[in-house]
C-alpha cells in the first residue's frame, strides 16, 4: 500500500543512509525522508563557482579499515570506495612568533619523528623530550580496556598525572581535543582523544574521490536498488505516536506509516520537537536537555586564480589557539587574544575533477560556539583570514574571491533544528565529553517502542571524528533495528 513502510529514517546524513541501506539490503521496506534537496547531512555535496565541495573542510578518511569502508563492504560496493592520499602539513607558531611548517608524508605513509615534527619547534630540552616520548608512547599503545576506563577522565585530568609534563605537549593534546574532538580540554574525555591520536598515527588518512557527499549518495543508490526510497525536500514535522508506540511520521502534506522510525535528526530535536517532551518521562527529558553539544565550526572559502598550495590538508595551530573553558568563555564574549586553530582542505588537490582547471579552492575553518545566534562569528572569520595570511603568505596574491560560507546558523538550518538556547549549530552533535561518550553515549533505542536514534549522537563508541562515528552508528543501529523488526514480526504472528 502507498506510504506504508517497515521502517522510516528521518534525515539523510551518513548514519541515517548507512542504516537505511543496510536494512533495505536485508529486505526491510525502508524510506528515507530528507528535508534538503539531496542526502549527505553535514558533509553533503555543495557547489561554489564551479567547484564541488562540502560545507567546511572535512578530511581524515582512513585508507584501511574505518567505518566507511566497513559499510561499503557490507553493502557490496567496496569497489566504489576510493580514498585519495596527499601529504599534509602541520603549521605551528613557535615561541619566537614565527610559523614552522612540517610535512607528514602520506603516500607512502611515514610515521613522523616527534623530535623533528614537534620537539624542535616546541623548544624541548633533553629531559622534556624523554618525558614527552613516554607520554606519547603511553597513549599510542593504550589497549582497548584502558581506553574504556578513560571515558570518565578528561584530557586535562589525564595529563595532570604526569610529573614535569612539558607545557607544549599538554597544548598538543588540548589542540587534538579542540580540533578533532570538537570540545574543550577540561571536558573532552581522554578515551576519545586517545582514539583520535591512535588513528592519526596508525595509517595514512585521505579524502574520498568526489567528496563525502558522493559516499552517502553511493549508499543511497544501494538503498534504492533494494526497494528502498529516498524523498528529498521532505521535512518531517512530527513523529506520530499512537498508544505509546511509533506509528509513522508527518511531513507538511503527507502521512507515512511505519512501526519503526529511526531519527537521524539529532536526539535533542527528536525528543523535544519531533516527538514532544510530553511523550517521555520527566527524567528522560531532563537527561536529554542536559546532554552537552559539541562546539560549532565556521569557515571561509577562498578561490585562488591559480593552483598555489600543493598539499591536501593543512592544520594551523599554536599554544594559544586551542580552547580550554576559560578561553571558550572569553571567545563567546568577543575576546580572542591569541591565535585560532585552523583546518584547511584543498579538495582539488585530492580530486582535480571537483573544480575547473587552472584554479584552486581552499576551504578553511575554525571552531566556534554551537549557538546559531552567536555574534562573534564574523570576528572569527576575520581572525582566520589574518592568520592564514601570516602562515601561508604565498596564497595571498592569488586570492580571487573569498566568502564566509558556513557557521552554526547555516548548520542548524541545514542539519539540526535549534530547540534549546545556545545550541543547534554544533559541528558533530552531542559532545564527546565525560559522562556522555563511549559506553556512556546515549542509547540508540529510545524509551518509546519503535523509535530509534542514529548518527553521531547515539549508537557508536568507535571514537575518532564525526562522520566515522556517524557511519559506525548506522552499522550498529541497523543490526539493532533489524532484530527489532524480526521480533515484532514473530510477536504479531497468529
Amino acid at each position: 500500500m502507498k506510504n506504508i513502510y517497515d521502517a522510516i529514517v528521518v534525515g539523510g546524513g551518513p548514519g541515517g543512509v548507512t542504516c537505511a541501506a543496510l536494512l533495505a539490503k536485508k529486505g526491510v521496506k525502508t524510506l528515507v525522508l530528507e528535508k534538503n534537496d539531496r542526502v549527505g547531512g553535514r558533509p553533503a555535496t555543495v557547489t561554489a563557482k564551479g567547484f564541488t565541495c562540502e560545507r567546511w573542510p572535512t578530511g581524515g578518511l582512513p585508507v584501511r579499515g574505518g567505518s566507511w569502508l566497513e559499510a561499503f563492504k557490507a553493502l557490496g560496493i567496496e569497489s566504489k570506495f576510493r580514498v585519495i592520499v596527499k601529504d599534509v602539513a602541520l603549521i605551528y607558531r613557535c615561541s619566537d612568533g614565527k610559523w614552522a611548517r612540517r610535512i607528514t608524508q602520506m603516500d607512502p605513509y611515514v610515521l613522523p619523528d616527534p623530535n623533528k615534527q614537534f620537539f624542535d619547534d616546541w623548544g624541548l630540552n633533553a629531559q622534556e623530550r624523554e618525558v614527552a616520548l613516554k607520554v606519547l608512547a603511553d597513549v599510542a599503545m593504550m589497549p582497548p580496556e584502558k581506553l574504556d576506563a578513560l571515558d570518565n577522565v578528561s584530557v586535562h585530568d589525564y595529563l595532570s598525572q604526569y610529573k614535569d609534563l612539558p607545557q607544549p605537549l599538554y597544548g598538543y593534546f588540548a589542540f587534538l581535543a579542540h580540533a578533532f574532538n570538537v570540545g574543550v580540554v577540561e571536558l573532552v574525555s581522554m578515551s576519545e582523544c586517545a582514539k583520535s591520536f591512535q588513528r592519526l598515527i596508525d595509517q595514512p588518512l585521505g579524502y574520498p574521490a568526489g567528496g563525502y557527499g558522493r559516499l552517502v549518495e553511493d549508499m543511497a543508490e544501494v538503498l534504492k536498488a533494494n526497494g528502498g526510497e529516498v524523498k528529498t525536500r521532505a521535512r518531517v514535522e512530527k513523529i506520530i505516536i499512537d498508544e505509546d508506540r511509533v506509528s509513522g511520521v508527518a511531513t507538511g502534506d503527507s502521512i507515512f506509516k511505519a512501526p519503526i522510525v529511526i531519527s537521524n535528526a539529532g536526539i535533542h530535536p527528536t525528543v523535544l520537537k519531533l516527538v514532544g517532551e510530553e511523550r517521555f518521562d520527566r527524567s528522560y527529558v531532563s537527561y536529554v536537555k542536559d546532554l552537552l553539544p559539541s562546539l560549532g565550526f565556521t569557515g571561509v572559502r577562498y578561490i585562488l586564480s591559480k593552483p598555489v598550495l600543493t598539499l591536501g590538508l593543512y592544520q594551523i595551530w599554536s599554544q594559544t589557539s586551542w580552547w580550554n573553558l576559560e578561553r571558550y568563555i572569553d571567545a563567546r564574549k568577543g575576546k580572542i587574544e591569541g591565535d585560532v586553530t585552523i583546518t584547511m582542505l584543498v579538495p582539488t588537490n585530492y580530486d582535480p575533477s571537483m573544480g575547473p582547471p587552472g584554479k584552486q579552492l581552499v576551504m578553511a575553518g575554525t571552531n566556534c560556539s554551537p549557538d546559531p545566534q552567536d555574534k562573534t562569528i564574523e570576528m572569527l572569520w576575520k581572525k582566520t583570514d589574518q592568520q592564514i595570511a601570516e602562515a601561508l603568505p604565498e596564497m595571498v596574491p592569488f586570492i580571487e574571491s573569498k566568502e564566509a560560507y558556513a557557521g552554526p546558523a547555516q548548520v542548524s538550518a541545514h542539519a539540526r533544528d535549534q530547540v534549546l538556547p545556545n545550541q543547534g549549530g554544533e559541528a558533530v552533535g552531542v559532545g564527546v565529553t565525560i559522562g556522555q561518550n563511549g559506553k556512556h553515549k546515549p542509547s540508540a533505542r529510545s524509551p518509546i517502542p519503535g523509535l530509534f536514534y542514529v548518527g553521531f549522537d547515539a549508537g557508536s563508541s568507535s571514537g575518532f571524528m564525526g562522520t566515522q562515528q556517524a557511519v559506525d552508528s548506522g552499522l550498529r543501529v541497523a543490526d539493532m533495528v533489524y532484530h527489532y523488526h524480526l521480533e515484532r514480526r514473530q510477536s504479531l504472528c497468529r
